[in-house]
């Protein structure tokens, strides 16, 4: 859906362009279907897609359009991923006139990391095909590939005729990955415009250039899908049902809980948890309720830690109740569960600080008064079934974030809980905000702390060693706004310091919003949206401070963003990134 708000050029940026759901295209039909032309012919190409000369200017109209066709274009990928060849045939034009998907001449070839092959085509220099040509490509290219896992056909912009006869010039991304028939991994990158024509009340294909065509080839998986096989595997009900409509997400925890050296897994969600013990097979074995966290369900961020120092390690687990009357809160507040020794839990009081609800989103942990126990940070995000974000830029009208410190223990050894020192400490903070990450960022021998914040900017709080925080955020140049979902320190340049790789949400359609608005907006506004739909951010220790890594250095691009993770992914010594990404969906990708 599209918000509506004032007339502004701003506002409907901001309502357009950080929205991903679907509203159905305007009307009009282009006429009858064409003839159909041979079969076999070798067909001559436009020089050039034309541009509109009488083009749609409303910018909801033409966005209307465009999520109109990109939706349809979603349908038609999960067609074509299922290798429906003839059925993915309807969405082109019987006049389609395009380059083939195979058949170019190789332009380059490139060794890349871990064994992987870059192969440049020079597809620009190649015939047309007509449309059974190019669904013959597309059956040669994807017909014997052991598995076809993803396919996307993305609008990145558009624009659209005026008039009856409704048509509309695209820039077209495509992306494929799948198993080929040796059981290696490939993946095809396609950049082109294409031509679109409403024909009987939907869109067809009838042009497509080709600029860009890449193929990448690993001749085995990196990685290989093991859930199913060790007992990770779990299959919950759809997505908007009954049994299945939560706002917020679901985290994992990862400890050795019982001990043995191997690690175990903790899994908070609708209906029960999952504590997965790993067993001397390599399996795993779900022992929530026999060890005592079974429930309460709807947890949200996890982690183990020794909150009691007695050398094993228990689980806390946040949750975001749920609202009541008169806009008080209700529900689960967050748990702490202390470990026996033995991986036997004991769901304990507290203490003061956990008797307050939080909108707890994600839990870190960090010793910030040097004590010697370990305290928690809870990143409290807002309800949006009570208020939504106040701001798109800017937002203070989320849930107070939390700083509980750890109380220790009394004489007796029996764990006193926590108390929450957030106000106290000045990072009681009411921004939106949904993930944190600490680390010594100033090497005075303390702990900082990162926190990402979804709808405007993120938060740098340096420890001054008395039990308070400063924000710290422009000094040391990370102020990044944007929906910040993640945060991760980590020496990515190998220089021996930490960098900090920020997760946000980025928006193709905000981008491609905002790139029709530039005229209408100031400099400085257009700048600012177009980073809060722009994706990742890399930032690298320069001195004293951080500088933002330029993004054509690559590592931001992960779409819809979440956790980031730091790791040495091929083993040569340096930190990759791997980031979470997508949306939950219905069957089709706009149906959320």
């Amino acid at each position: 859906m599209h918000r509506r708000t004032d007339s502004t050029a701003w506002t409907s940026a901001m309502a357009l362009a950080l929205c991903l759901a679907s509203t159905p295209g305007c009307g009009g039909d282009g006429g009858g279907a064409p003839t159909e032309p041979e079969k076999d012919a070798v067909l001559e190409l436009p020089g050039e897609i034309a541009a509109p000369d009488r083009p749609v200017t409303s910018v909801e109209a033409v966005e209307d359009e465009t999520e109109a066709l990109a939706d349809s274009l979603i349908e038609f990928a999960e067609v074509l991923r299922k290798r429906r060849f003839d059925e993915a045939k309807e969405w082109f034009s019987p006049e389609l006139v395009a380059h083939a998907a195979v058949g170019h001449s190789e332009a380059s070839r490139t060794a890349l990391p871990l064994g992987v092959e870059r192969i440049k085509y020079d597809v620009e220099a190649s015939a047309g095909v007509g449309r059974d040509g190019f669904m013959d490509s597309l059956r040669s290219l994807l017909g014997e590939w052991r598995s076809v896992d993803s396919m996307l056909w993305k609008v990145k912009g558009a624009s659209f005729q005026r008039g009856r006869s409704r048509w509309g010039r695209l820039d077209l991304k495509i992306h494929i990955t799948g198993v080929d028939a040796s059981g290696g991994m490939v993946s095809v990158h396609g950049r082109g415009d294409a031509r679109v024509t409403r024909t009987r009340g939907r869109f067809l294909l009838d042009q497509l250039l080709l600029h860009k065509w890449e193929v990448e080839r690993r001749s085995a998986p990196i990685f290989t899908e093991v859930a199913a096989s060790t007992g990770l595997a779990h299959t919950w009900a759809r997505f908007g049902t009954d049994a299945n409509n939560s706002f917020h997400w679901n985290g994992a925890a990862a400890g050795d809980v019982d001990g043995d050296g191997d690690w175990d897994l903790f899994v908070p969600s609708d209906d029960q948890n999952f504590l997965y013990i790993a067993q001397p097979d390599g399996t795993w074995s779900d022992e929530a309720d026999e060890r005592g966290v079974g429930s309460p369900d709807r947890g949200t961020g996890a982690v183990f830690f020794d909150c009691d120092n007695d050398g094993d390690q228990d689980l806390m687990v946040g949750h975001t109740g749920w609202p009541l009357a008169g806009g008080k809160m209700g529900g689960e507040r967050c748990r702490i569960f202390l470990n026996d020794g033995a991986g036997q839990f004991t769901d304990a009081p507290g203490g003061p600080g956990l008797q307050e609800p939080f909108v707890a989103y994600t839990l870190t942990v960090f010793d910030f008064d040097g004590d010697g126990w370990l305290d928690v940070h809870v990143c409290g995000y807002g309800r949006v079934d009570v208020e939504h974000n106040n701001s798109w830029t800017e937002a203070t009208n989320g849930s107070p974030n939390g700083l509980l410190r750890n109380l220790g223990t009394d004489a007796e050894g029996r764990f006193l809980g926590f108390e929450n020192v957030a106000a106290a400490a000045g990072i009681e903070d009411v921004r939106w905000s949904y993930a944190a990450a600490s680390a010594d960022v100033d090497l005075d021998g303390d702990a900082d702390l990162y926190v990402a914040n979804d709808y405007g900017s993120n938060r740098l709080w340096i420890n001054q060693g008395d039990g308070t925080f400063v924000d710290g955020s422009e000094d040391q140049g990370v102020v990044d706004k944007g929906s910040g979902m993640g945060a991760s320190f980590g020496d990515l340049t190998g220089d021996g310091s930490l960098d900090l790789y920020v997760s946000n949400m980025s928006s193709t359609a905000g981008s491609r919003i905002l790139g029709r608005l530039k005229e209408d907006i100031d400099a400085e506004t257009h700048a600012l949206l177009k980073k809060l739909a722009a994706g990742n951010s890399i930032f690298t220790r320069d001195g004293d401070a951080f500088a933002r890594v330029p993004g054509e250095q690559g590592g931001i691009g992960a779409s819809w963003a979440w956790s980031p993770a730091l790791f040495d992914v091929d083993l040569d010594g340096d930190l990759d990134v791997f980031c979470t990404n997508g949306f939950v969906t219905g069957e089709l990708a706009f149906d959320t």
